[in-house]
């Protein structure tokens, strides 16, 4: 899992709320993700967050309580557009396909941002860039 995260352009997490708060699974997973101690796989990892409940606030609790960890983990995140989905299943398909119009279009919005957002951190995180732990940047 470790290398399938740093290898990766960035993460981007798709997840119910559980109880107002991130699954046990996926904190697990994110906190294994992050040890041992200087070897944390999201440091500089661009990431988003998104996420379907049939509650009105679309995790909205969960995404919050996401965002506290990656900030520990140095994770920069996609802040705008936020995408807290209320689930309906006049809206998705047993597939999972998205039968609402205006919704796939916002999906696909959203899509479309992450991947700009992407591409802003990887400019500027890349090897070589200033913030670069592999480069000494005190010699001229």
């Amino acid at each position: 899992m470790k290398d399938a995260i740093e290898t990766s352009d960035g993460i981007l997490f798709v997840s119910p709320e559980y109880n107002r708060s991130i699954p046990g699974a996926l904190k697990n997973a994110i906190d294994w993700g992050s040890r041992p101690w200087g070897e944390n796989s999201f440091a500089r990892k661009p990431t988003g967050i998104i996420g379907a409940s049939p509650g009105g606030i679309g995790t909205a609790v969960m995404q919050a309580s996401m965002r506290s960890v990656l900030s520990f983990l140095d994770a920069p995140q996609l802040n705008a557009p936020e995408a807290y989905i209320a689930f309906d299943p006049a809206v998705f398909a047993a597939d999972g396909e998205v039968n609402d119009e205006p919704t796939a279009r916002f999906l696909s919005h959203y899509m479309e941002e992450y991947a700009a957002f992407v591409q802003r951190v990887l400019a500027v995180t890349a090897p070589g860039h200033i913030g670069d732990p592999e480069v000494d940047y005190s010699r001229k």
